[in-house]
């Protein structure tokens, strides 16, 4: 039985593209990596993140430092991210029938708990657990559980990257794929998530069929 539902942040709950972007820009125009455009996305999303490095011009080793200042810059315009239309609802639906939701991200927790705020979500998200860690996810995973005493049987991972498919398998967790994140479909659709969500909604109804009921309202 489903007892904790837990998000990635961004792509999956908050609208940040655009956002990230910029601050990426803000960093690489200082370290002379190459810029980024919204147009780059759906030929990143198909590379694996060494290649991204190397289409970027950012050395890989150098990445986690990078991504630290990433992080930095976008702290600093987090008010204008905003959440995907229909979350807010899932997420107190979740909350209503007595479900856990919970977050896990590479993005700094006062950033999320800042959007929380701002979005009214703050009531319905209980747990934050973040790590810079890119690379190891299933590891961060593995310590959530741990964490919390969970098993897998209970948890359903909502994500929109191939990665959070590769780190639940690893780990053994139900994963759901978001089509509205950073990654295109098609590279959802081949790593093979249990689920693909195209709407909000759709969430609500996975939890629903996994726990044997014919809807969450």
């Amino acid at each position: 039985m489903i007892t904790n539902v837990v998000f990635d942040f961004d792509g999956t709950i908050a609208n940040s593209r655009s956002v990230v972007i910029a601050a990426y820009n803000q960093v690489a125009e200082k370290h002379r990596f190459n810029p980024m455009v919204e147009a780059d996305i759906p030929v990143l999303s198909r590379l694996s993140i060494p290649e991204r490095c190397r289409k970027m011009g950012v050395p890989l080793l150098k990445l986690p430092l990078v991504m630290a200042e990433v992080g930095r810059t976008y702290k600093n315009v987090m008010g204008s991210v905003v959440a995907f239309d229909g979350m807010l609802p899932v997420l107190q639906t979740l909350h209503r029938h007595g479900l856990t939701v919970g977050i896990i991200s590479t993005n700094n927790a006062e950033n999320i708990q800042r959007f929380l705020a701002r979005n009214g979500m703050e009531a319905v998200v209980q747990r934050i657990h973040c790590s810079s860690n890119m690379f190891g996810k299933d590891k961060v995973i593995s310590r959530y559980l741990k964490t919390y005493g969970l098993t897998p049987e209970q948890v359903l991972y909502v994500g929109d990257e191939e990665r959070d498919v590769v780190a639940c398998r690893k780990t053994k967790l139900r994963v759901l794929s978001v089509s509205w994140g950073f990654e295109v479909l098609d590279v959802l659709t081949k790593a093979g998530p249990d689920f693909i969500a195209h709407q909000p909604t759709d969430i609500l109804q996975r939890v629903a069929e996994l726990n044997g009921l014919p809807h969450l309202a």
